[in-house]
């Protein structure tokens, strides 16, 4: 059996979760510099606001309707999720972390066991131990529990298939909102005649194999109550990116620098944590699109390291030597990244003939004490100097107006109780 829980508006509900004043109330989460909506709670919805509306032209209903705004809190999002993935592991062992806000939970048939009862109680105690309310979707395969996750906001947070007449409801759930469905594949269906998940239950399979590929085919068997989709295994990621738009206009390659530094410690940082090394780094560099009559400029370059490494100073080297190449004077600046590629494993990595192993030792241990420091004290306790004495303006920083404080990792943020 598979639970799909799903953390009901989870951004809006962790930004309520330390401010009791906001229950109630509605509540926005802006993009990277605070230009979009990308997240909001039904009362928001409710006023007629939607993701993807831009600040800009939405202040004033903002103000009016009294919609308390924040901006992304990612690291507050993140530990909120590790702490519910964390919860969710004392129901069942076998869990698959799908996104930050949701997760599938796999268990064992057992006869004559009430599955809602236990989604039930874990429903109950989301709330209560962790603060985020979650809704929670029970059936014999994903898409089906995905769908049941669905009706279960409607339905007081616990959906199981075996207890809904399961006819009825395929009939009156449109395809485009079954898992696995982007709106292509709706496109398609609709023209043929296939607006509703039964209808899609229905389909030929030789035909959705051949027009809706191996995933529709999978999507429709397991309508049928068949197990089609396996737990995904965590594959090793191909690269790692890191990059962000600038927030004002950057001119001097000075503030760039400051930028790259800060993304390229954020990169190695995502690196080590998954005890990868990296073979290749890249660097793009992009103008504004709208300077006048100029035209814009954007360039990207890739070096070979001379080994695999996971080592800050060596990979920074390298990206700051990629940038002064690709930095052109006259230019306003909109965005610059890096990007981590060839990655390997750093457990059974082959070394290098040539390699200086006592020289990788001291490497090894210095990135050690950093990475420690870190964990304990905070991101950026240490960090390369390069990216505070180059950049005096900080256009290049992301714009958050509206950030709420980091309760839970930074000690600086601890509410205060009188």
């Amino acid at each position: 059996m598979v639970f799909h829980v799903d953390a009901n508006a989870f951004y809006c509900s962790c930004e309520q979760l330390f401010r009791p004043d906001l229950i109630g109330r509605p509540i926005a989460v802006l993009s990277n510099n605070d230009w979009f909506i990308i997240a909001l709670n039904q009362e928001c919805k409710n006023l007629g606001f939607k993701r993807g509306d831009p600040i800009s032209s939405s202040r004033a209903a903002i103000e009016k309707n009294g919609v308390a705004v924040f901006s992304s809190n990612y690291t507050l999002y993140a530990d909120i999720s590790a702490r519910l993935n964390l919860f969710y592991e004392n129901y069942s062992p076998e869990i698959e972390i799908y996104s930050i806000d949701e997760t599938f939970l796999y268990f064992p048939y057992w006869p004559d066991t009430d599955y809602t009862e236990i989604g039930r109680d874990l429903f109950n105690k989301a709330k209560r131990n962790i603060g985020i309310p979650v809704s929670v979707g029970i059936a014999p395969n994903k898409t089906l529990a995905k769908l049941c996750n669905k009706l279960a906001k409607k339905q007081g947070g616990v959906c199981e298939w075996q207890k809904i007449d399961q006819v009825e409801t395929l009939k009156k759930y449109p395809v485009a909102d079954v898992w696995g469905i982007g709106k292509a594949k709706t496109e398609f269906l609709h023209k043929k005649g296939i607006f509703s998940a039964y209808d899609l239950k229905n389909f030929p399979l030789p035909e959705a194999k051949k027009h809706l590929t191996i995933n529709g085919f999978n999507t429709v068997q397991e309508l049928n109550g068949i197990v089609a989709i396996e737990k995904s295994e965590s594959a090793q990621r191909e690269m790692i990116l890191c990059s962000r738009s600038f927030k004002g206009d950057v001119k001097r390659i000075e503030d760039i620098i400051s930028a790259l530094s800060e993304f390229t410690q954020e990169a190695v940082k995502r690196l080590r944590d998954e005890n990868l090394m990296c073979n290749y780094v890249s660097v793009y560099l992009k103008s504004d699109p709208y300077q006048g009559n100029k035209s814009p400029y954007k360039s990207k370059y890739c070096v070979k390291m001379f080994e695999t490494t996971d080592y800050l100073d060596d990979i920074q080297k390298a990206a700051l030597s990629i940038l002064k190449q690709l930095f052109r004077e006259g230019y306003i600046y909109r965005k610059v990244g890096i990007m981590l590629s060839g990655l390997e494993n750093k457990k059974g990595r082959q070394i290098e003939l040539y390699s200086n192993v006592a020289e990788q030792r001291k490497k090894e241990n210095l990135m050690a004490v950093y990475d420690k420091i870190n964990n304990k004290y905070g991101r950026g306790t240490i960090r390369l100097a390069v990216s505070d004495i180059c950049g005096k303006s900080d256009e290049w920083k992301t714009r958050r107006d509206f950030l709420s404080p980091e309760y839970t990792t930074n000690i600086k943020d601890l509410p205060k109780v009188y």
